[in-house]
């Protein structure tokens, strides 16, 4: 019997685990910050370790960091919320995402997703029994979801829109006007918008960041999800939340209690510091990244290979269609032949085989040194058509 061939999240683990073997590998596929966390939130961390390990959280979180939360989202996302109700501190974004899916799908129901998109939101929907509706999105449009097709794709069945601005894989983000027009579509169509805004502080260039929520009409029908993880590099903390109304919010809270119970106690009180402390670490985390975009959007000009310009986040959705051959077989070459981590777009999509995503999450010299290695190894794959 053949073995059969790993896809989605399970070819990037494949992948990951095959990287941790070689010694000199360069890791621009995953999307961890490679910043150490910075040190009043370690500190914190400390504190809670000797003062506070054997208290107590309620599932939906500690009330002090609650209240950071609900001060961050109105500060950074202009969106107004009750701490009390209308807050829950999950396990990372990945927990939020599954807690945001399972409280507004049942068994049947349908999920508009512009595509590309982060992979886990397909499992959290087979998880919840709910049916994916694919809105494509394309290179030459900076990877833009049209609303007009965002309508199109809308049935009887449609229960939710999936908005994830900045993108994961595709870097995209949704302007202003086009968020505005989203919010109109699921009005008149009562859908209930899942908002996912992990990378909301790095947008580059003249692009902002808007979170649906915040538009008149939006929280009412918005659930939104953030993490420290990326803004912090606090990805191993294992902390997230998810803010909206107060009704959907005691349905998230019962799945919370029921699926994990409380965030650790430690994380919590290090998100504390990390909310209400001081913020320059994540300046100079978007500084470096604006310099490290550049630097790898100059070497993929230089070899000529095309993608959607990424406009936030942490990532470049790049074409290697010019290979004739499916990015998961690129992404394994390139790892294998030059120790270079690179994720195959087909694990995020289906329909994007010929697209990997790259990251910028490594220090300048590292970056330089894996593109140089993947022009190599892109040489010699085309030297063999």
């Amino acid at each position: 019997m053949s073995k059969k061939k790993a896809q989605g999240t399970n070819l990037l683990y494949q992948l990951i685990g095959e990287a941790r073997n070689y010694d000199d590998v360069i890791i621009m596929g995953r999307g961890d910050p490679d910043f150490d966390t910075p040190a009043h939130i370690v500190a914190a961390a400390k504190n809670a370790m000797i003062n506070h390990h054997a208290d107590y959280s309620p599932p939906e979180g500690l009330l002090a960091l609650r209240e950071a939360i609900a001060e961050r989202v109105k500060r950074v996302n202009n969106i107004d919320v009750d701490p009390a109700t209308e807050v829950v501190v999950a396990n990372g974004g990945q927990e939020a995402l599954f807690l945001m899916v399972l409280a507004v799908l049942s068994p049947g129901d349908e999920m508009i997703v512009p595509e590309p998109n982060y992979n886990t939101y397909a499992d959290s929907l087979a998880f919840a029994g709910g049916v994916k509706v694919e809105v494509q999105t394309y290179a030459e449009n900076d990877f833009r979801a049209d609303p007009a097709d965002v309508a199109a794709a809308i049935t009887d069945k449609s229960r939710a829109l999936l908005l994830v601005s900045p993108n994961n894989p595709a870097a995209s983000v949704i302007s202003p006007p086009d968020m505005q027009a989203m919010l109109d579509i699921a009005i008149s169509k009562d859908l209930m918008i899942l908002a996912d805004d992990i990378y909301d502080l790095f947008v580059y260039d003249d692009f902002e960041h808007v979170s649906p929520a915040s538009l008149p009409g939006g929280k009412e029908r918005a659930l939104t999800l953030n993490a420290l993880s990326k803004a912090y590099s606090m990805t191993g903390w294992r902390l997230g939340w998810i803010v909206g109304p107060a009704d959907l919010m005691a349905r998230v809270k019962e799945l919370k209690a029921a699926i994990s119970g409380g965030a650790s106690i430690i994380s919590q009180h290090a998100g504390i510091a990390a909310l209400t402390g001081p913020q320059d670490a994540v300046e100079m985390m978007a500084e470096a990244y604006r310099r490290r975009r550049r630097l790898v959007l100059d070497a993929l000009d230089a070899m000529g290979m095309k993608y959607g310009l990424p406009q936030g986040g942490q990532f470049v959705f790049a074409d290697i269609g010019f290979t004739g051959m499916d990015s998961g077989e690129v992404a394994q070459r390139i790892l294998t032949e030059q120790h270079v981590l690179a994720y195959p777009g087909s694990a995020f999509s289906k329909d994007r085989k010929d697209y990997l995503r790259m990251t910028f999450l490594q220090p300048e010299e590292q970056l330089i040194e894996g593109l140089e290695r993947m022009k190599v190894a892109m040489r010699d794959m085309m030297a063999e058509r």
